[in-house]
């Protein structure tokens, strides 16, 4: 099965549960990478439903010189547990059927780590196939179970369990491309000190994005994305009920498990200055964020190399001012600390949350714009899209 065209090196496989038309980070970036392999490439797509996110409009079903392959799923909601972990299962199940049916021996295949269970299946397919699988780890598992809640200790049997399958099945990989230098010493002690482990960044669409005046007015912060069980926005909400009597405003943009949990709060302690919009499409990821002086972003306590927000890169290429809250020693606390582009606050701990909103709002305009020209200059000389395009054309 394998292609030899002219001009086109090899063929390559993707495995993905979220791909085009899904336009949420993990499908964005998946089909991103895909449109850049399938320049020199034949590039075979398998991907889960298209029903993960919900939106009125979408594009043309087929990417051109792209083959996507989609099985019968299983339609589930994936802010309900039960109904997520049967459609993980049902999902990951499904595709490991299609891996098997369309992708033959000796390939080499680009995966990401989501379904949960998908990697650790197809590790057993490994040698059997010969299969090289370069592992794109979005989701540290099992890790993130036990902050996401699923697990209730590090130290339980099933915990146990769960984590000697899953570093075995990491280990059958042929590379791991984790997304900072946080997550690379993560998996260093997990693999003890493997050498397949690279770094590759999401990317800063400074094509797309454009840096603009920050705006003339009280400042204006901005959290965009999913609003989930590990973002930590219970802490955050806290903070801003503390602080509602200082000159500012905050929107929360985007979907997901804690939306309602917000929307409530607001009501509840009458935040006149926070307010909560639904999803809006990345094509207007210019509109609103030139409204932004500051953009969040937030984490829960313990998520030291298990994650690396992609929004990030976003707001550095609209030359946004970052307000990270999170670990101390992760990618973007690091990137603070190096560049100058931003404030930190530690995760969970709400008054420092309070205290570094108020020294944001009673900052000046230089300093806005200091910190705003240096997170643009960072976005083009490091994170540019094809500069992280091309380190994945690299790996193949």
């Amino acid at each position: 099965m394998s292609t030899e065209l002219s001009g086109q090196n090899k063929h390559l496989f993707i495995v993905s549960e979220l791909f085009y038309p899904e336009t949420i980070s993990t499908g964005y970036i998946m089909t991103e990478i895909a449109k850049e392999l399938a320049e020199n490439n034949t590039v075979t797509v398998i991907a889960g439903p298209e029903f993960y996110e919900e939106k009125e409009h979408k594009g043309p079903k087929n990417l051109e010189y792209i083959n996507v392959i989609r099985g019968n799923y299983v339609r589930y909601n994936k802010n309900s547990f039960f109904s997520r972990i049967y459609g993980v299962i049902s999902t990951s199940w499904k595709m490991m059927r299609l891996m098997k049916k369309h992708i033959p021996a000796h390939s080499e295949i680009l995966m990401v780590t989501n379904p949960l269970i998908l990697f650790v299946l197809s590790s057993f397919y490994v040698r059997k196939k010969s299969w090289k699988i370069k592992l794109l780890v979005h989701d540290v598992f099992p890790e993130n179970l036990i902050i996401a809640g699923v697990l209730k200790s590090n130290t339980s049997f099933v915990y146990k369990i769960l984590k000697s399958i899953f570093k075995k099945a990491y280990l059958k990989m042929d590379t791991l491309i984790v997304l900072g230098r946080d997550m690379k010493k993560l998996f260093l002690d997990k693999t003890k000190g493997a050498s397949n482990i690279t770094i590759i960044e999401n990317w800063a669409d400074t094509q797309n994005i454009q840096k603009k005046k920050l705006p003339d007015t009280v400042p204006n912060f901005l959290f965009a994305g999913n609003l989930g069980r590990l973002q930590g926005l219970h802490v955050l909400l806290k903070a801003l009920l503390a602080t509602k009597n200082h000159p500012y405003t905050f929107t929360f943009i985007g979907s997901g498990a804690v939306e309602n949990d917000i929307i409530q709060f607001i009501s509840q302690h009458t935040l006149d200055h926070v307010q909560k919009l639904g999803w809006l499409p990345r094509e207007q990821q210019n509109e609103f964020m030139s409204k932004a002086t500051i953009g969040v972003i937030s984490l829960t306590e313990h998520m030291y190399g298990l994650g690396v927000p992609s929004k990030c890169y976003n707001l550095l290429a609209a030359g946004k001012p970052i307000f990270y809250i999170g670990d101390q020693g992760s990618e973007i606390h690091q990137l603070i600390s190096e560049h100058d582009i931003g404030w930190f606050a530690e995760a969970g701990n709400p008054k420092q949350i309070e205290q570094v909103i108020i020294k944001i709002v009673k900052s000046n305009n230089t300093d806005y714009e200091l910190k705003s020209d240096n997170a643009r200059i960072l976005a083009e000389e490091l994170y540019a899209k094809d500069i992280i395009l091309n380190k994945f054309s690299q790996l193949f």
